[in-house]
């Protein structure tokens, strides 16, 4: 009856199935689950939405991997555990000698540094390169070394065309080692000049050398020539050995106990040397004329020949069969795996669908097994028959991932308007006057957990984090008082930052009823379509901006880390000496228990004292397993191994 219901419901909302999808040429696969939207990339090194690397897990297979169940690291490409040095700074993995890619080449230690590079590398690095940059000795050197060629590269080939340098161009120029051709060029001129009875050497021509009369065309091609040169040299100061095709040696610049944790993720996944044909080259060099890594966007299809390339060689349990533009991706088991007579499902289709009516509707009606998380709009419903058991093949999940507000802690002035938000005592009024538990089960009412910290309780392993400052109205406005703002007197407007869509508008709503209730402000509430509400939150044209983060891996400091001066992902602009030496100090700390307490004394300066940040809850997610499906766990970072997954039809 419940079921019944619910498919009801999901036709009167307009759910449009799609029928026909079972038309293929093809057998129907032995398991097939929803993909929310079409696949970004499938290039393991430039990947970042969950949905693309749940694929990626089953495509690749990295030196460990994650056990469905539990997703802590196991055996992968090579044995576990590795041996690690007594200073936890040398890792060694041993390749299995029954390693193999589809094509039944043996998989070797090369194959991953030459992975591990593509993660780091201009052109084909991205979010997750700091897995190797932040982590592997000299491979943060490398990095930057090869940005400045890159920057000078750029700069020589766009004036070599005619175009002009600005400002940052010529800097790189007069001051970048690897342009050093250049300013001999420069000073052989300016020597002619003065010769010649001009202006000589002043402080004015280095202003001018953009125009200057120099051979940029010849000058791109040495500095080119040089860096070419030097490339492999410099890579080889990057703590990655190959004493031999089986083993593989990381050097750390220093102990990362979450290191098997890091080398699962297919970030680091190693890449067939099969992709090199399709490495773009400018003349000889291995590299485009703006000296970047790239290769043809087309590398990752299954069918794509070009230059002799085979198509898309991996070495997971699963290799691609078939890719169909924003419908479906096909895979099929690698018949060369070691597992490949023991993996059950043999055959997996991951259909995309942009509506998740769409996707709900295809499993209640049964053409589709798994949604990895139901996301409607009246996912508090679906929720609801979880909970209450109604529904066994619902299942809620409480995520490693947090709901907060951003304060802009740093600039004094937002868009001509003073920022109270510099002050860490509004910031914890603001906290204090915001009822979390309201918004969870009143607003969202799905299950999320009120947050009081950044890091979700319960799911990093040895670490509990801080209580926060709770709800306390009355603390709030004694505060505000005494940060000379009484009753909100004499404070702005308070400008309230978001992406339109979902329940975001509906979340800040609620809090924006609290502050003014509680505090006496005013609030104005700001929604943006979500580059435009990106582009504002990265440059921090805002006092408060809603945000979100899910962990990477499992250890606090994949959150506590983006609130380190100067990270990347560090919207609230927050940078406070005391906070960054606790996490040094985590970093080189050997002993298990005392490296989690100062985890936790670092994050309760943030929960209690600081407040760059307002945690509001801790996700919670809704997976359908059709009844009959075995070996899908879920779990806290919703990363589905489907080497364990059998289906009774």
């Amino acid at each position: 009856m419940v079921r019944g219901a619910l498919i009801l419901l999901l036709v009167l909302l307009g759910g449009a199935w799609l029928s026909g999808r079972r038309s293929d040429v093809r057998p129907a696969p032995d398991f097939r689950y929803v993909h929310s939207s079409d696949v970004h990339t499938l290039d393991p090194a430039r990947m970042s939405w969950t949905q693309d690397l749940r694929i990626a897990l089953n495509l690749w297979e990295g030196l460990c991997a994650y056990d469905p169940s539990t997703l802590s690291p196991v055996a992968g490409a090579a044995g576990y555990p590795p041996e690690v040095s007594p200073d936890g700074l040398t890792w060694t993995f041993h390749l299995r000698e029954d390693g193999r890619w589809s094509n039944g080449d043996a998989v070797r230690s090369s194959d991953f540094v030459r992975g591990w590079r593509r993660a780091m590398e201009p052109g084909t690095a991205a979010d997750y390169a700091f897995f190797v940059t932040n982590h592997v000795a000299g491979a943060r050197a490398y990095a930057e070394w090869r940005t400045e060629a890159m920057q000078v590269l750029t700069a020589l080939s766009r004036r070599a065309e005619g175009w002009p340098l600005d400002a940052r161009q010529v800097e790189a120029l007069l001051t970048l080692e690897c342009a050093r051709p250049v300013r001999e060029a420069w000073e052989a001129l300016k020597r002619a000049s003065a010769n010649a009875g001009g202006e000589g050497a002043t402080p004015g021509h280095a202003a001018a050398l953009g125009d200057a009369a120099l051979p940029w065309r010849e000058l791109h091609a040495e500095v080119m020539r040089r860096h070419v040169a030097r490339m492999d040299e410099q890579f080889a100061e990057v703590g990655l050995e190959t004493p031999d095709e089986r083993t593989l040696v990381g050097r750390l610049v220093k102990p990362c106990p979450f290191f098997s944790d890091l080398v699962a993720f297919p970030a680091l996944s190693p890449i067939h040397e099969s992709l090199e044909l399709l490495r773009e080259r400018w003349g000889d060099a291995p590299l485009t004329r703006e000296g970047l890594v790239t290769y043809d966007a087309q590398w990752t299809k299954p069918d794509y020949r070009k230059s002799g390339y085979p198509g898309l060689v991996t070495n997971g349990p699963y290799r691609l069969a078939d890719w169909t533009f924003k419908r479906s991706l096909r895979l099929e088991v690698n018949p060369f795996h070691r597992e490949a007579a023991r993996i059950p499902c043999r055959s997996i289709e991951a259909v995309v669908y942009d509506d998740p009516n769409t996707a709900l509707l295809a499993f209640e009606s049964g053409d589709v097994d798994f949604i990895p998380t139901v996301e409607v709009s009246y996912d508090h419903e679906i929720a609801r028959l979880a909970r209450s058991g109604e529904r066994a093949d619902f299942h809620l999940c409480s995520l490693a991932g947090t709901y907060f507000f951003n304060f802009n802690c740093c600039d004094a002035v937002v868009d001509g308007r003073p920022n109270p938000f510099v002050d860490a005592r509004v910031r914890r009024a603001f906290c204090l006057a915001v009822d979390r538990r309201a918004i969870a089960e009143q607003v969202l009412q799905r299950g999320d957990r009120p947050a009081e910290a950044f890091v979700p309780p319960g799911t990093m392993p040895g670490y509990e984090p801080p209580a926060g400052l709770g709800f306390d109205p009355a603390s709030a406005q004694s505060l505000l008082a005494e940060a000379g703002f009484p009753h909100g007197e004499g404070l702005p407007v308070i400008e309230l930052l978001f992406n339109t869509g979902g329940p975001h508008g509906s979340i800040c709503q609620a809090a924006a009823r609290m502050w003014e209730t509680h505090l006496g402000v005013r609030i104005e509430l700001r929604g943006k379509e979500s580059k435009t509400f990106a582009e504002d939150k990265a440059s921090r044209r805002f006092m408060i901006a809603r945000a979100n983060w899910y962990a990477d891996y499992n250890d606090p400091t994949t959150f506590l880390d983006v609130l380190s001066c100067g990270n990347g992902n560090n919207d609230s602009g927050y940078c406070r000496e005391e906070y960054d030496a606790l996490l040094a100090a985590a970093s080189v700390e050997r002993d298990a228990t005392r490296r989690m307490s100062l985890l936790r004394e670092a994050e309760s300066l943030i929960a209690s004292h600081d407040c760059p940040i307002l945690p509001l809850f801790h996700y919670t997610s809704v997976t359908a397993i059709r009844p009959g499906v075995t070996g899908l766990t879920p779990n806290a970072r919703l990363l589905f191994p489907f080497r364990a997954v059998s289906v009774a039809r």
